[in-house]
C-alpha cells in the first residue's frame, strides 16, 4: 500500500524580479525552482525514513514569496 506526504517550501521573491522582462523572470524562476526542487529531493532521502518519490507540485504567491508544495509518495 502507498503512503503520500506533502512539503512545502518557502522561496522569498528578490525585489528584482518586479521588473525584470518575461523572458528574464522566467529563467530567475526556473532557476529558483530548480533549487528548490533538488533541496526537497535530497531531504526525501531522509524525511520519516525515505524512499519517497515527488509526485506533484503546486506554487502559490503570497505577497513577496512563493511556497512550493510537494505531493510525495512511497
Amino acid at each position: 500500500m502507498s503512503e503520500y506526504a506533502t512539503v512545502v517550501t518557502n522561496v522569498d521573491l528578490k525585489p528584482e524580479a518586479y521588473s525584470q522582462t518575461g523572458d528574464k523572470l522566467a529563467q530567475s524562476l526556473t532557476l529558483t525552482l530548480s533549487k528548490a526542487l533538488k533541496n526537497t529531493t535530497k531531504a526525501c532521502e531522509s524525511f520519516q525514513g525515505g524512499r519517497w518519490d515527488i509526485l506533484s507540485h503546486q506554487i502559490f504567491r503570497i505577497g513577496d514569496h512563493l511556497l512550493v508544495s510537494f505531493l510525495l509518495r512511497r
